[in-house]
């Protein structure tokens, strides 16, 4: 992660409910993932969904469970490295929602492709399995080489279509979490 101050985006740098703007910069225009979960959960509680950007798709699993989810909307991903690191100092690579309040939220490999490991976040993989997605850190290895290689900073979209439960939209659910202090 950059030493530089972190830039904080504001909580509605775009409409949640449209595509971004042309004076967005050209590579976060053409680099627009849509995140779908599917409408039933594993028998072990985990959330299937898929990950999709332009012609390639990947099956995705998220912790579920009364677990923190992102809502359904439009937001700003960055490249990062998520904030603690995994056992021997390993950092991970992920892609770190960018609005104040929901900067926890990420797209990153599940350890051991294990759905109980992610608090919030969404973990692609290759395949999937009864409980949960194979190959995890392959599918971001993808990730990063359609992005055209992972690179600190550099900024991509992504549309969530729908909720894990409820009806909450992003702008009152970043509203709601800034309010409570998260970062």
């Amino acid at each position: 992660m950059s030493t530089e101050p972190f830039s904080f985006m504001p909580a509605e740098p775009y409409s949640f409910l449209t595509m971004p703007a042309p004076a967005v910069c050209s590579f976060e225009r053409l680099h627009v993932f849509t995140f779908r979960r599917s409408e039933t959960t594993n028998a072990n509680g985990t959330v299937p969904g898929t990950l999709t950007l332009g012609d390639k798709s990947w099956p995705t699993i998220e912790r579920g469970n009364g677990y923190t989810f992102v809502r359904k909307g439009t937001y700003r991903l960055v490249v990062d490295y998520k904030n603690t690191d995994r056992a021997g100092g390993v950092k991970v690579k992920c892609l770190r929602f960018n609005h104040e309040g929901i900067r926890t939220h990420l797209v990153h490999d599940a350890l051991n492709d294990n759905a109980f490991t992610l608090a919030g976040c969404i973990a692609p993989g290759l395949s999937t399995t009864d409980t949960g997605i194979k190959d995890s850190i392959k599918a971001m290895n993808e990730i990063w080489d359609v992005l055209g290689g992972w690179e600190d900073g550099k900024a991509c979209s992504i549309v969530v279509e729908n909720n894990v439960v409820g009806d909450e939209t992003a702008a009152n659910w970043i509203a709601r979490r800034k309010n409570a202090g998260y970062w």
